[in-house]
């Protein structure tokens, strides 16, 4: 129970990594509170918690200030604290940069980055009074490289990797470690629409558009899981990762390693 009485607000956590990672930490024994905007995938994840395991929805849209307020007033009510922060939701929009409108662009942005910095904003203060914490921002293999159809979708991932960097160098005195993981090719609801997209300008499938990225860029040729993303969260969240802030790193099966 590496987590007992830890307090961990976690995003995007109705569905995928979000998911894994929440279960995850509900085994461990922290104390949750679950953000996301969808109400019937958050609830589901909530029955599938260990029965012994306190935690609080929040429906919201990260992209709105208010759901980070939200997160501040329930942990201050209920826990007096926030010990980690998972900054997971996100979204993604599949078009070369040409046909991404504005409202495409700002939806993006506003939910992978201005989210990010939102809720990160409400749990610092309740790490710095406490003398520590962690932050892992899900910043995607997309934003070590560009990716084709992804102008937008790999801009907000770039610049959340650097949100961290930044978070890591004036924190670390205080005791908060902050770190990205860039997750590639993993089984999840957005790499699955992600896919369909590509496909449909392709002719092809969905599946059938995965099977090729994998073939041609993935050099351990599968897809990854959930529960391999989670694991990794765990670890850097855990004492055992205690000299470890402001580090980047993949979990892609060697996809970003090179060509």
């Amino acid at each position: 129970m590496r987590f007992k009485d830890k307090v961990a607000v976690i995003t995007g956590a109705a569905s995928g990594i979000g998911r894994a990672t929440s279960l995850a930490f509900g085994a461990e024994g922290a104390n949750l509170i679950l953000v996301d905007i969808d109400e019937s995938g958050l609830a589901e994840v909530a029955g599938s918690l260990p029965t012994d395991c306190q935690f609080d929805l929040i429906v919201g849209d990260v992209s709105k200030e208010e759901t980070s307020l939200a997160v501040a007033r329930v942990a201050n009510k209920i826990y007096k604290r926030v010990n980690i922060l998972f900054n997971n939701a996100g979204v993604e929009t599949v078009a070369p940069l040409h046909e991404t409108t504005e409202e495409m662009w700002d939806n993006v942005m506003d939910t992978n980055l201005k989210g990010a910095y939102f809720m990160t904003k409400q749990c610092l203060a309740f790490m710095i009074d406490a003398g520590g914490g962690v932050i892992i921002n899900n910043a995607s293999d997309a934003g070590l490289r560009g990716i084709k159809y992804s102008a937008a979708y790999s801009t907000s991932k770039a610049g959340l990797i650097h949100f961290s960097l930044s978070t890591a160098v004036d924190y670390a005195s205080k005791g908060i470690r902050c770190n990205a993981i860039c997750p590639g090719c993993i089984r999840t609801p957005l790499c699955e629409r992600f896919n369909e997209n590509v496909g449909k300008r392709k002719g092809i499938t969905g599946a059938q558009a995965l099977q090729e990225f994998v073939d041609d860029n993935i050099p351990m040729k599968r897809v990854g899981e959930c529960d391999e993303v989670a694991k990794v969260v765990l670890f850097l969240c855990s004492p055992d990762a205690g000299y470890i802030t402001g580090a980047v790193i993949p979990i892609d099966g060697g996809l970003t390693a090179g060509m």
